[in-house]
């Protein structure tokens, strides 16, 4: 079922999420805010509604969480004054998300399964994936985080339209195999998802291929992580380019298989990458410390 722009009203209106760039939230949120009074002007309250849980979305992700939740708050104004449907889902999976991102997870969850149970209800399976989807990354226990992913990926397999979700849940789930020290588990869901990615574009992402070489030397395999690193190492640097995290695993094979001679410029240039880095700065402090550590 698709329900999202299909008022009369939207006729002369742009369809706002095909212009979404993830990758530029401060741009899509200026481009959102153009179409903003003509949304208003319409009386198309479906519309409208919509539009401002993805305006917050924008906020949420500059990190304007209060500017997120202010707008949240005008969005469910229209939502109730119109008993709207989609919209609802969407607030309630927007308003889980600004929470969510500012590390209230507590108070995300509960409106993840909101949004989760209003589309069922509605028969929106796009937004009922999300909602599992989030779900997942805001559960703290490693064997939620796998049950709700599960889930998630029986509802894309039920429905070819949806796989696309797959990439995200297949990740995130090979993820909380890793923190469940499920290696097996974690290699072969880091393997489907290198299938599918060659599938679509002919080529795995080398981040799925870090993962995946991880699970396999983390299960008693670093040979195998060894051997499906120096590939993507040598094609970063013929291309003059560089990553710490594949620098990292690649260190992390070789040390293990007893090369750490070989591992130690690999640890070093790790170090030296991932000390810039602010999300490996603030989440791994500890995995940073021992790539300084093993390069010396």
């Amino acid at each position: 079922m698709t329900t999202e722009l299909s008022a009369p009203a939207t006729a002369t209106l742009p369809n706002f999420d095909a212009r979404w760039n993830y990758g530029d939230p401060a741009a899509t949120e200026k481009e959102f805010r153009e179409i903003l009074p003509q949304a208003e002007a319409t009386g198309n309250f479906e519309y409208l509604g919509q539009l401002l849980t993805q305006i917050a979305r924008c906020e949420g992700l500059q990190g304007r969480f209060d500017a997120s939740h202010a707008t949240l708050d005008s969005a469910e104004k229209v939502i109730a004054e119109h008993d709207l449907k989609l919209a609802h889902v969407r607030y309630f999976l927007e308003s889980g998300r600004a929470f969510n991102s500012s590390g209230k997870q507590d108070k995300a969850i509960p409106l993840f399964h909101s949004a989760y149970e209003l589309a069922t209800e509605q028969h929106e399976l796009r937004y009922a994936i999300d909602a599992v989807h989030m779900i997942a990354i805001a559960e703290r226990d490693p064997r939620r985080q796998v049950e709700w992913n599960l889930r998630g990926i029986a509802l894309c397999e039920a429905e070819p339209n949806q796989k696309g979700w797959l990439n995200a849940l297949l990740n995130n789930i090979g993820e909380s195999y890793l923190l469940l020290e499920e290696y097996d588990n974690a290699a072969a869901t880091f393997q489907r998802l290198s299938e599918i990615q060659v599938q679509r574009s002919g080529v795995a992402d080398m981040f799925t291929v870090k993962d995946l070489a991880k699970a396999s030397r983390l299960g008693g395999n670093p040979k195998k992580s060894v051997e499906l690193m120096q590939p993507i190492l040598d094609k970063l640097l013929k291309e003059k380019q560089d990553d710490g995290y594949i620098r990292q695993e690649l260190a992390e094979g070789l040390y293990a298989t007893g090369h750490q001679d070989e591992a130690k410029p690999h640890f070093s240039k790790a170090f030296e990458l991932l000390s810039k880095d602010s999300w490996a700065r603030q989440n791994e402090p500890e995995k940073v410390a021992r790539m300084k550590e093993l390069s010396l």
